[in-house]
Formats: C-alpha cells, structure tokens, sequence
C-alpha cells in the first residue's frame, strides 16, 4: 500500500494538536533523568512512561500484594542493571533521523540487550519488547515504538522483504521487533520519498491512526 498523503496529514495535524504536549514532557523527563543511577528518576521514568503508554509491565510480574510492588521491583532490577543500561543507552545516544539501514541495526542491539535484562525481572520469562521499545523512545526518539496496534497496521499494509532484509538484524535482536522494523522501514523510506515532513513519531502515529479506522 502507498502512503496515504491526505491521510498522513491529517493524522500528523491531529498529533500536532492532540498529543505532541504530552510527548514532549515524556522526552523532558529522560532528559532530566537520562541515566540509571538514581532511584528517583528510574522511579519517574518507570510510572510515568509504563502508565501514560499503558505498557501493562505491572502485570508481567509477580506482584508482592500490596500497591505497586510489581513496579518497584523492576525499578529495584533496573538500579542493579543500571551500569550496563546506561551503556545499551550510550550505544544508541548519537543515533538521529534519518533512519539508515546501520542505524536500525543499532537500534535493534539496544532493543534486544535491554529486553534481556528486563525480563529478568519478569515472570515465567514473558517478553518486554512494547515497554522496551517505549522506553527507549523516550530516551531516544529515533527509537520505532512497538505494540500490538502498531504491527496490525503495518503487517497489513507493508509487505517485508522476501529475498534477505534490508539491514543487518545482531543476533541481540528481539524477532518480533525486527519484523515490525523491516516494515517500518518501507513506510519510512515512502514517506520520505513523498517529501513531506517525516520523523519516527510521526509514523508510529500514522499507523495508529490506520489501525484505529480499521476497527
């Protein structure tokens, strides 16, 4: 499917007005707290981002029966792995848009090393790759976000590649992830091509916004 110009527009002006505030104060909060060395801002980061983005991580772990223990456990987890955290973050810290094949390969690495060491924290050894790729996003926007909508919408309008991907996938990397940005990369080379104004957030909108009218 092409891109939907009309369509992208509208959903890019409804961002605009809509969201954008609400994102930005997601990006400021990483900014403040960029790192994983302080309880408090892990804290922040954690509630903030898992519950405006309704990541659901509370419910993949075992919760110790009072309010909030599950997520005080994974900020408990990421304080411990804060060290190797800051260095998934660093490794991804200069990456910009525009998207290339060798920067989606970086992204990838990051994803994939930082869902493994949260699902340390998980039970049964469930997979964090949407609250992965959220939080991430906030650290970096460059970073593609992952959930259900998102990959209905681009698994029915964006065919991936059948002869080899079109980048580098570590052997670091989540599967699923890698799926969702092989096809994330054809939407983002369209848009791109059209010439109209293209970012990481924009398209993640835009295939919202597409799942949402396909309801």
């Amino acid at each position: 499917m092409s891109l939907d110009l009309e369509r992208y527009r509208l959903a890019c002006s409804k961002y605009d007005e809509e969201w954008k505030a609400a994102d930005e104060v997601l990006y400021a909060l990483c900014q403040r707290y960029p790192d994983h060395q302080d309880r408090g801002g892990i804290n922040a980061k954690l509630w903030i981002i898992g519950r405006a983005y309704a990541t659901g991580i509370e419910r993949k772990i075992t919760s110790k029966g009072t309010q909030g223990s599950s997520m005080e456990q994974l900020s408990v987890h990421l304080l411990m792995k804060g060290k190797d955290i800051d260095a998934i973050l660093e490794g991804v810290r200069g990456v910009r848009e525009p998207l290339t094949p060798d920067k989606l390969t970086k992204i990838l690495d990051a994803h994939g090393r930082l869902v493994s060491i949260v699902q340390g924290a998980l039970r049964n050894g469930q997979t964090p790759r949407s609250f992965v790729s959220k939080y991430l996003h906030f650290h970096n926007p460059v970073v593609p976000i992952f959930d259900s909508v998102a990959i209905r919408a681009a698994r029915k309008h964006y065919r991936r590649e059948r002869d080899g991907a079109a980048f580098e996938i570590p052997a670091t990397a989540d599967e699923q992830y890698a799926d969702f940005l092989l096809r994330f990369w054809l939407l983002y080379q369209e848009a791109r091509a059209a010439g109209v104004r293209v970012s990481v957030k924009l398209l993640d909108n835009y295939l919202l916004a597409l799942a949402r009218e396909a309801k």
